[in-house]
């Protein structure tokens, strides 16, 4: 650097110093091991824009954050902790090229010289992005044309950008480049050079889609792709022959329903949505818990992301675009039911990434056309896409059965583009406590779902008179377009040119189950829901503290040893502030007592803790089910429990989503087992027979809560499967009404016996069980004209049998006599008739 434009350099620094201390950077991301990792290298940190304002910058949050400071002489090599800053376009030649190439080549000379050789495959290349606000741009804008872009904008334009954006900057540090690499890949030093500039080039390409996001087209060009869609001419072109209309009313139906459905996504929307949610949730909540956020980033910068997230609440989608946006990725285009498009919230949404889709397409051709058209749009130009498998939000806790139509136009939509990277990323999202959670209650009682509207939203002020704990995001292992299709059908590129989609439904079917699988596998066991799990195997739903406090250890102890998976999280904290946050949260009452304090739960607060429970059930569902087999026999064979839990688990695994396959779940189930027997919870007799703990101690005590906790789910497993052997016995019947005399029995069940269980009421969960009694060549399906009949198989009997077991003997003549149909007297019916 000359004499004269160090000292002008010098000289800028001193008169922006001011300016740049007032700027408070909203995000700066790095690795967390980032700081080790430079500690003892030499570093050379790379700019996406020339800018002396984005050195000055980083050179405040360098000494900020206690990494390698820029102290090296300008275009010399930098030493051991020391730093040097180049820019892209000085290493891509855009400014500068031949100087920079220069550089380059002289560092991979240098090597030749032992003593810079050392310091020089050392090198650490680091790239940093610094985005000034969050407008990804438009390739429309009239300021952009007049003024050029905000990476080549002049100094005053610069200078307005900082005054408005100072509290909106995010800068990301990448996982340093080693140098080395990048020479031994390259066979001359100029190949190095370009490699360089290439590699550095691409990531900061995808670091800016994925912060940014790519360039919006304006709302109405989007319609205007939309309708001009192959998929739309030829709906139009149909019903016009079809149905004698004419193609300008169909045309202009097309665009009204365009309309209807899409998004107008506005980056100056998100920030007031970001100033108004960070507002409502620090009201409300005690502060948002996210997990697996880094993984996320680093994915966003290699593939184009669709969200899969469990649906719980309405705050879900604002929780995860909420977050996205506060983590520096942007926020996806969300498909929300047309139900949310009422004034105001459907316009706000609107502007914020939503699209509407309607619950169905039945008998609608042109809409079908239309939505899988704008679907195609906005994923073919890469934005991020949300939408929820489960359909609906969840009144159990449990997920739903994924439905598969926006799944299936998303894989078709990738299919048109097949060398695009693409992976869907599944969402975990629970609660402390919910918000809907007493409407949740009604609903699965019968009372009919409320609609959503202004008058509705009004209602919704008095959430902010309780205090809700802690929302969790989770973001769950990413899943490859690509990797599915290749696991599903190996030649599925060859096929796609040929043609042939016959792939396509069982790629779409594998791809829906793992996504809840692995949400299920990123699920947050938070204290609540750790809590509800063992105050609920009470039968009485109250329990000493004492004990409590023991089984939550015991729990916890069982879950870090052999743990659901590598991304389920866990409480921390001791049992007893476990305990406290659950009771603080959930209304737990305590009771003092001479012999000591019980914890109980009563209420709405009880029937809601199934609710927490049901979220992460399936953590402990494994060994629930093998501890279950000891709730009523002292001893059995370590065979004959395997034999039965692999016979039983496929029913588990459907419903419950859970991660083991069906070929691995005997190994895993032998796991278990054995890590049982290392915690005392199991016994090994001199025979080689598995034994429980002797009555009255700890141990005896988790071991029967633990095998509580999957009580009801065998409940509904044995009175379904002993109705359908009564009713199907030598005969055939329609499955409507077979569900509709299960779901009474069901109700019938929880009334008579002070259930308070939401399952019970749950139509999804029932109809999974006689899926997989299907799957399982249990029950027959055959169709008959319009109406589905079910028959059974000669095994089905036995079958029911393996749920009595696990229930007990008393239960089975009290199941007998519930699933008879109570046949009113004649009394009464000289009575009904005589009211008629």
């Amino acid at each position: 650097m000359r004499w004269f434009t160090r000292l002008y350099f010098l000289l800028c620094r001193m008169l922006a110093s001011p300016l740049i201390s007032l700027v408070r950077p909203s995000l700066v991301q790095y690795h967390e091991n980032l700081p080790e990792a430079l500690s003892d290298r030499p570093v050379c940190y790379v700019l996406r824009q020339y800018s002396w304002t984005d050195r000055f910058l980083l050179e405040g949050i360098l000494r900020k954050e206690g990494l390698p400071v820029l102290r090296a002489t300008p275009g010399r090599l930098p030493e051991v902790g020391k730093a040097s800053c180049l820019y892209l376009p000085v290493l891509t030649g855009a400014k500068g090229g031949e100087r920079g190439r220069k550089l380059i080549t002289s560092l991979i000379e240098e090597q030749e010289d032992e003593a810079s050789s050392a310091v020089v495959q050392a090198l650490q290349i680091v790239p940093v992005s610094i985005f000034w606000g969050r407008d990804p741009g438009s390739e429309t804008s009239f300021l952009r044309l007049l003024l050029g872009d905000g990476e080549r904008g002049g100094r005053l334009r610069k200078l307005l950008v900082i005054i408005a954006q100072r509290k909106n900057v995010i800068l990301h540090i990448a996982e340093p480049v080693s140098f080395d690499k990048i020479v031994s890949r390259s066979e001359t030093p100029s190949d190095a050079a370009n490699l360089l500039s290439r590699t550095l080039g691409f990531y900061f390409s995808r670091r800016k889609t994925a912060t940014l996001g790519p360039s919006l087209l304006g709302r109405q060009q989007i319609m205007r792709l939309v309708l001009r869609r192959p998929a739309v001419r030829d709906a139009i072109a149909q019903l016009a022959e079809s149905e004698g209309v004419s193609a300008a009313a169909l045309h202009k139906q097309a665009k009204k329903m365009a309309d209807e459905v899409a998004a107008n996504f506005d980056s100056r929307m998100l920030r007031v949505l970001d100033m108004i949610l960070s507002w409502v949730f620090r009201k409300i909540f005690s502060g948002i818990q996210l997990f697996h956020v880094d993984r996320l980033s680093r994915v966003a910068n290699d593939c184009q992301l669709i969200y899969m997230p469990s649906h719980r609440s309405h705050l879900d989608y604002l929780l995860i675009s909420y977050s996205l946006y506060t983590r520096g990725l942007v926020p996806p285009h969300i498909a929300a039911g047309v139900n949310l498009n009422f004034w105001p919230v459907g316009g706000l949404l609107r502007r914020g990434g939503a699209f509407y889709i309607r619950r169905s397409f039945a008998g609608q051709a042109l809409y079908a056309a239309v939505f899988r058209s704008y679907l195609d749009v906005i994923l073919g130009r890469g934005y991020p896409v949300e939408f929820f498998p489960e359909g609906g939000r969840s009144r159990t806790g449990r997920l739903l059965p994924p439905k598969k139509g926006m799944l299936s136009m998303t894989v078709d939509s990738f299919l048109t583009q097949p060398a695009r990277k693409v992976a869907l990323v599944p969402v975990y999202v629970g609660y402390d406590k919910l918000v809907e959670g007493a409407s949740y209650v009604k609903e699965l009682r019968g009372a009919a779902k409320t609609s959503e509207s202004a008058g509705g939203l009004i209602k919704a002020r008095k959430i902010f008179k309780s205090s809700y704990g802690s929302p969790y995001v989770a973001f769950g292992e990413p899943i490859s377009f690509g990797e599915c299709l290749s696991r599903v059908e190996p030649q599925w590129r060859e096929k796609v040119m040929a043609g042939d989609r016959s792939f396509v439904a069982r790629a779409v079917d594998y791809i829906a189950y793992e996504n809840m699988e692995r949400i299920n596998a990123a699920a947050v066991v938070n204290p609540i829901g750790l809590v509800s799990m063992i105050l609920l195997s009470s039968p009485q739903r109250a329990m000493a503290e004492e004990e409590l406090l023991a089984q939550i250890d015991y729990f916890i102890v069982l879950l870090k040893r052999l743990p659901y998976s590598a991304d389920i999280s866990l409480p921390e904290g001791t049992a007893r502030s476990i305990l406290d946050t659950a009771a603080r949260t959930a209304g737990l009452s305590r009771i003092d007592h001479s012999w000591g304090p019980i914890i109980t739960a009563t209420g709405k607060e009880a029937v809601m803790l199934t609710y927490y429970r049901n979220s992460v059930m399936h953590v402990l569902a494994i060994p629930s089910l093998i501890a279950r087999f000891f709730r009523h026999s002292a001893s059995c064979s370590r065979e004959e429990v395997l034999a039965s839990c692999v016979r039983l688990y496929p029913f588990l695994k459907r419903e419950l989503f859970l991660r083991v396959s069906i070929a691995q779940s005997r190994a895993v189930l032998e796991e278990h087992i054995d890590n049982l027997i290392e915690l005392g919870l199991l016994e090994v007799d001199g025979q080689g027979r598995l034994c429980r703990a002797e009555v009255g101690t700890k141990a005896y005590s988790v071991l029967i809560g633990l095998g509580r906790i999957l009580r009801e789910t065998f409940e509904r497993y044995t009175m379904t499967s002993l109705l359908l052997d009564y009713e199907l016995r030598d005969k055939v019947a329609p499955r409507e009404s077979i569900e509709a005399h299960i779901i009474e029995m069901a109700q019938r069940l929880a009334i008579v016996s002070g259930r308070e269980a939401p399952e019970y009421f749950d139509k999804n969960l029932f109809r999974v069980y006689l899926d997989t009694l299907i799957a399982e060549g249990l029950l027959s399906e055959q169709q008959n004209g319009e109406t589905r009949e079910l028959s059974s198989s000669p095994a089905l009997g036995e079958f029911a049998q393996s749920w009595v077991s696990l229930l007990g003997p008393d239960v089975q003549q009290s199941m007998l006599q519930l699933i008879r149909r109570p046949q009113p007297s004649p009394k009464a019916q000289v009575s009904a008739v005589g009211n008629g």
